[in-house]
């Protein structure tokens, strides 16, 4: 068996908010999508991000600004990022003006971690 990864599908939407109507049938969409790619051992961890947020930092103001925000996160595991991005490609939020970027996930640097931990 191929060891599986874990990648994050950032999605993006530019324009304003779905009608009730694409809001249910992106629902129905999305939950037939997830038990097909659950089943096939995609495990799927969906997170979506809250409208509201508080940009901290030097370049704040930039970051406010930018034309699509990210709206939802998900974590799949998939064999290689070609796999994930053949998941992602088949969102149906693809047919609802949403943009995705696919990325491998990890766990931060260990090493790093345990030097700057406070005791």
């Amino acid at each position: 068996m191929t060891a599986m990864n874990t990648f994050v599908i950032l999605f993006r939407r530019d324009g304003g908010p779905l009608s009730e109507a694409e809001q249910l049938s992106l629902g129905r969409d999305i939950g037939a999508w997830a038990r097909l790619h659950n089943e096939a051992g995609h495990r799927l961890a969906p997170r979506i991000l809250a409208p509201e947020s508080r940009h901290i930092g030097p370049h704040r103001d930039a970051v406010q600004a930018e034309p699509m925000p990210i709206t939802a996160l998900l974590f799949l595991e998939a064999r290689d990022l070609d796999e994930a991005a053949r998941v992602a490609e088949s969102h149906p939020g693809m047919r609802h003006g949403f943009t995705v970027e696919v990325r491998a996930w990890s766990a931060p640097n260990p090493a790093a971690a345990a030097a700057n931990a406070t005791p």
